[in-house]
């Protein structure tokens, strides 16, 4: 799809989105994140445009191997989404399944979720503010024996290994604050820098690109409660997309009575068995 068509979506917008300082790129220190102090320390406001990505849906010009995003469906079964129980016992387990729907993965494993609403509990359950990936490739190896040990899984010699997260809203449609994606065919992979993630006690090392104009962002408007944003976060396979940076962003001109966003996120691991 050329840039000039996927412009013609009424739901096509400027926005200003937080990238972290070019300064931090070749430097041999790494930044802390993880407090709105350290967030507005290390990240400036970049000007952005966001592209519907429906029309590319529909033309079947997106992929989750070359863009590292697509768009699914989930009729979840979960009745109090703020029930870390009932979403671990019930959600875990369709997104899951989803994953390896939508991938073609042997199996997936949660790691974790996340409820985002309007009324965070403090900084780090907050709407996304910055452009970021939530993990690194050279963790890949560390989280996913962490992981399948949790689980009581020996690693064999044919798996390989992919990282994903799912987003889904939750009560009612999106209205503002959607969550936006950089298509990977469009990020040069030396624009993304490490960085120390430091929220509740962590100091973990995770990844986030620097800006760079000729980053394509895309976005689902309007998302409904059964439909479920997929997209890459860490990826062994060769020749598929490795990362997926993302962040949130206000639609200018929402209106003021605008529903909040209430959205639930997993993070997951997917095993693919190739065969011998």
């Amino acid at each position: 799809m050329s840039e000039q068509a996927a412009q013609v979506s009424p739901y096509t917008t400027e926005a200003k989105v937080r990238y972290v300082n070019a300064e931090w790129k070749g430097r041999d220190e790494t930044p802390r994140i993880g407090s709105r102090e350290t967030r507005r320390a290390n990240t400036s406001f970049q000007d952005a445009i966001m592209h519907d990505a429906r029309p590319r849906l529909a033309a079947d010009d997106l992929n989750l191997k070359r863009n590292g995003f697509t768009l699914s469906e989930n009729h979840s079964q979960v009745g109090n989404f703020r029930d870390p129980d009932e979403v671990a016992a019930t959600y875990h387990g369709e997104m899951e399944d989803l994953i390896c729907r939508v991938t073609g993965a042997s199996r997936a494993i949660t790691r974790s979720h996340l409820i985002r609403t309007e009324k965070p509990i403090d900084f780090n359950d907050g709407y996304s503010r910055f452009v970021h990936c939530d993990y690194n490739m050279a963790r890949l190896g560390d989280m996913t024996a962490e992981l399948l040990a949790r689980e009581g899984l020996s690693p064999q010699d044919n798996w390989t290994y992919a990282w994903y997260n799912t987003w889904q809203p939750f009560d009612h449609q999106v209205q503002n604050n959607p969550l936006a994606i950089i298509d990977w065919e469009s990020l040069p992979e030396d624009d993304v820098i490490g960085y120390f993630y430091t929220g509740r006690g962590n100091d973990s090392l995770v990844s986030a690109p620097v800006h760079n104009p000729a980053h394509k962002w895309w976005y689902f408007p309007q998302m409904e409660t059964w439909e479920v944003l997929v997209f890459t976060q860490l990826n062994q396979q060769p020749d598929q997309a490795i990362y997926c940076p993302h962040t949130s962003f206000d639609i200018p001109g929402s209106a003021e009575d605008s529903l909040p966003r209430r959205s639930v996120e997993t993070r997951l691991l997917a095993v693919f068995e190739d065969a011998r």
